[in-house]
């Protein structure tokens, strides 16, 4: 299953670059904002995208993808690391962790 099949993320180049990291944000989020912060801040390499951004349909195919590949409740921001782990939320303290 390939989540990100038609849409287009952003990349953002960073120093470390050990690990594939996803983000799915909303524009209006301040939690996101936050996780895309820590993310920058820590010279992290990662792509993104803002889900409200996308057509209804994409955006729910996602949501659901989503909800079935982590067996979780979807809200944002979603963090997917290597396409195994994944973080609802954004709590510092599992962002270190994971990341």
């Amino acid at each position: 299953m390939d989540l990100n099949e038609g849409i287009e993320l952003t990349v953002e180049e960073g120093k470390k670059k050990e690990k594939d990291i996803c983000l799915y944000a909303l524009s209006t989020c301040g939690h996101c904002k936050r996780a895309l912060q820590f993310l920058r801040n820590n010279e992290i390499a990662f792509k993104w995208v803002y889900i409200d951004s996308l057509p209804l349909e994409r955006k729910n195919k996602l949501k659901g993808d989503l909800k079935e590949k982590f067996q979780r409740r979807v809200a944002f921001p979603f963090l997917v690391v290597n396409q195994e782990k994944s973080i609802v939320g954004f709590m510092q303290n599992d962002y270190n962790s994971l990341l």
